[in-house]
């Protein structure tokens, strides 16, 4: 307890006398001061012991002493000392009345006692009591550091907080969930705080805020955010009757500190660990199960012993993905450069943001792992092509043969591209379009995550759907990992390039946030590798951290703003999960979660499990400008035709196709002799210099008309 009035009266060697104010003997004296202006007031705080003789005031006037009491009580000073036997006999009466009625405490200070000494004094209590608090604050550090080191953890950490304030203590989670109570009477009073413990996570780490002060009976309840990162990790909740004190605000700070070391790890062990995640995840994409599993030890071996799903998550568009996969690059290569003391320069063509220090998410996804290059080649890595080395690998390559980052398959077709002395490096994301092509099949639809990387490792033949490629790392950049975004509380809102970039990865951080914390509540193990603009998790398959995928998914356009509702939004996210395997079929795995990533960006929405793909249609996937490109160039010369008034080949075509081919009953639905229709379809095979009766043709058509229709 600081010093108070009653202290300084029971202090023998002093031997004051209180002549007014006895109820108020309690009040805590901030300081003693001598004093003998007229008004001090403009010099006080409030809470200082007055010391005066008089020499400037006239003690014996009723209405002076009445003024200048008021003026003290006014200001909050909490006693006066009179000195008696200077320039009065005794303690004047209309001093003494004037402090009764204004309640203000008034003590006798004898002649032989100087001011120095109560000065003197109330400095000595002042500082004993500082040294207790100090003292008490260490002794609370050590119980409570012993009790987080304990096996109970943060729930021993508050119970001992509770005990050192004498009231109660409650830790919720990123998403607002309270997680632990101290005691545990407190599970209900700390519910009632839960809307104002997320108010408080999304405000910018450290934050604090009082939402309920100690009055009609009720706690005192004093909010801390947890965490070191641009969102809080957890809010610590403390409820006392009264404001704390110094002793208790030594073990509130204690506990946050070590609150915060317990839920933050340093960049270097995030990196380390992430690094861990890339490596165990890369052995699983090439078929080393049990390598993983001994590299994971006990960080990742429980998820890898059940069934298991990927998720891969991106930005919903192909050119936001695009843009954040160049613009990483760019930042984690202009840092590179500054740490070493070199000019920044770009990391990829068409890389536009403007450098600057790495945070958030950007700070933790760095270059590409290549994990997609791992699936898509059987175990094999994709080779890291630079320079003129990657503009002759984007060239055509021989028809019917395996294409580099293939699945080792044929690849879709094997034509070459109608231009193949083009520049591929002039536009980082180009594709032989399939107006380009001859009209020979219609290609398969590329997945948009293909042509949502740099150039650097890209190649120019089609490849399946799902078997997409990635960018290698760029010499002399080190591919960093982890998940964060922008400081300051949220994404850059400003209109410049480096602030569209971090909205377009700040879904992906809120993503990694939510399944993390899942997870981390329901004591589950997940791993969580940002693979530069990608995001790709292994998680348990029916565990929290899916389900929480499935909720951020279903709440897409309130939780990523900027996401229109329709699905498309260049600042949302397309997840795609894949179906429960074993550990030995992780790559299988993978390729189904980019496939069905695919298709959510087709169909405009934010989530698509590969069950769920069968359910669907394949018509969606036809919604391309390349693919009615490719499909008006194949129909022009028919409906070119038609236009001249020499019969209706387009409708003629349609119609037996849709009968399979059986002549009867598709001349009789366009109203017409079997012969004539049999006249149009040499026409049409005429035209297109195509025959009908290769399968392949009448699909390639078929495709054709349900693109255009």
């Amino acid at each position: 307890m600081p010093p108070t009035l009653a202290t300084l009266v029971q202090n023998s060697a002093l031997r004051l006398s209180v002549l007014a104010g006895h109820d108020r003997l309690d009040a805590a004296v901030r300081w003693a001061h001598a004093s003998e202006l007229a008004d001090p007031t403009p010099y006080m705080d409030g809470g200082e012991l007055i010391l005066f003789t008089g020499l400037k005031l006239d003690a014996d006037d009723p209405e002076a002493m009445r003024a200048y009491v008021d003026k003290l009580v006014g200001k909050g000073v909490i006693g006066l000392g009179f000195a008696a036997g200077v320039n009065y006999e005794g303690v004047p009466q209309a001093l003494i009345d004037a402090c009764w009625e204004g309640n203000l405490p008034l003590l006798e200070v004898p002649r032989r006692t100087p001011f120095i000494a109560i000065s003197k004094a109330v400095s000595a209590d002042i500082a004993a009591e500082q040294y207790r608090a100090v003292t008490a604050g260490f002794d609370a550090q050590r119980e409570m550091t012993r009790a987080a080191l304990s096996r109970e953890g943060p729930s021993a950490l508050l119970a001992r907080l509770a005990s050192q304030v004498d009231g109660w203590a409650a830790l919720y989670d990123a998403s607002g969930s309270v997680v632990a109570t101290a005691p545990a009477w407190a599970v209900r009073r700390a519910a009632r705080f839960v809307g104002d413990a997320e108010r408080l996570r999304d405000r910018p780490a450290p934050a604090s805020a009082v939402v309920s002060e100690a009055d009609a009976g009720d706690d005192r309840v004093e909010l801390q955010s947890i965490g070191s990162g641009r969102r809080a990790k957890a809010v610590l909740a403390v409820g006392t009757a009264a404001p704390l004190g110094t002793a208790e605000r030594y073990a509130v700070n204690s506990a946050i500190a070590l609150l915060t070391l317990t839920m933050e790890r340093s960049r270097a062990l995030q990196e380390a660990e992430q690094r861990l995640g890339a490596a165990v995840l890369k052995m699983l994409l090439v078929g080393e199960g049990d390598h993983a599993r001994a590299v994971a030890g006990q960080l990742y071996g429980g998820l890898l012993d059940a069934p298991m799903r990927v998720i891969v998550a991106e930005p919903a568009s192909a050119a936001a993905a695009r843009f954040a996969q160049e613009g990483i690059a760019a930042v984690h290569t202009a840092q590179a450069a500054h740490s070493a003391g070199a000019p920044s320069v770009p990391a990829a063509a068409g890389a536009r943001p403007s450098p600057q220090p790495p945070s958030g998410y950007l700070a933790r996804a760095g270059e590409p792992c290549g994990l997609a290059d791992l699936a898509a080649g059987n175990g094999a890595p994709a080779t890291v092509a630079t320079g003129s080395e990657a503009m002759a690998s984007a060239g055509p390559k021989p028809s019917g043969k395996p294409s580099a980052g293939s699945s080792g398959k044929p690849a879709a077709s094997g034509r070459q591209p109608a231009n193949p002395s083009a520049n591929p490096s002039a536009n980082p994301s180009a594709r032989p379009s399939a107006a380009q092509q001859p009209a020979a099949k219609l290609p398969a639809p590329q997945s948009p995550s293909a042509s949502a990387r740099p150039a650097a490792a890209q190649t120019s033949a089609p490849q399946p759907s799902g078997a997409t490629s990635v960018s290698p790392a760029k010499p002399g950049v080190s591919a960093t990992s982890g998940v964060v975004v922008g400081a300051g509380g949220g994404a850059p809102t400003d209109g410049s390039e480096t602030g569209r970039l971090s909205r377009i990865v700040w879904p992906l951080e809120e993503l990694a946030d939510a399944i993390e914390t899942a997870a981390a509540r329901n004591g589950e193990a997940v791993l969580v590798v940002p693979d530069g603009a990608r995001l790709v998790v292994l998680a348990s398959d029916g565990g929290a951290a899916v389900a929480a995928c499935g909720e951020f998914a279903a709440t897409a356009s309130a939780a990523q703003p900027g996401r229109r509702p329709g699905g498309g939004g260049e600042e949302g996210l397309a997840i795609g999960v894949s179906a429960p395997v074993g550990l030995s079929a992780a790559a299988v795995a993978f390729k189904q979660a980019d496939q069905a990533l695919s298709v959510a960006r087709r169909r405009g929405v934010a989530l698509v499990e590969h069950e769920d793909v069968a359910a669907g249609s394949v018509l969606p996937l036809l919604a391309d400008d390349a693919v009615r490109a490719f499909a008006d160039g194949l129909l022009r010369a028919l409906r070119e035709h038609d236009a001249n008034g020499r019969g209706d080949l387009v409708a003629s075509l349609r119609a037996w196709l849709s009968r399979h081919g059986q002549w009867d009953a598709a001349a009789a639905e366009l109203g017409v002799h079997r012969h004539t229709l049999r006249y149009r379809m040499r026409r049409v095979e005429e035209i297109l210099g195509r025959s009908l009766d290769d399968p392949d043709v009448r699909m390639e058509l078929w495709l054709a008309l349900k693109a255009t229709s």
